[in-house]
């Protein structure tokens, strides 16, 4: 769920909640993903959560675990790329 201010409210199966800044949306190999930078972390840690954007059944969309380590670096390395082209 993203609020007006580009906050991502993330909840666990515990019920536990993250919240977090909504960075930016990759397409990468047909498959979109949400970058997201956690609001709980030190400025000097820098991680953000990469998670796959698909619509449910309802048409509702959804935010999936991305299991696959490489294909984590993969989408972070266009994430990347597209901010060094932005910058330019």
């Amino acid at each position: 769920m993203i609020n007006d201010d580009n906050i991502v409210v993330l909840t666990d199966n515990d019920g536990n909640e993250l919240e977090c800044d909504y960075l930016d949306t990759i397409t990468y190999n047909d498959m979109h993903f949400v970058i997201l930078y956690p609001l709980d972390q030190d400025k000097e840690e820098g991680e953000v959560i990469i998670l796959e954007l698909v619509e449910n059944e309802e048409g509702e969309e959804e935010y999936i675990t991305v299991e696959d380590e490489d294909l984590l670096d993969e989408v972070f390395d266009e994430y990347i790329q597209a901010l060094e082209l932005e910058e330019e």
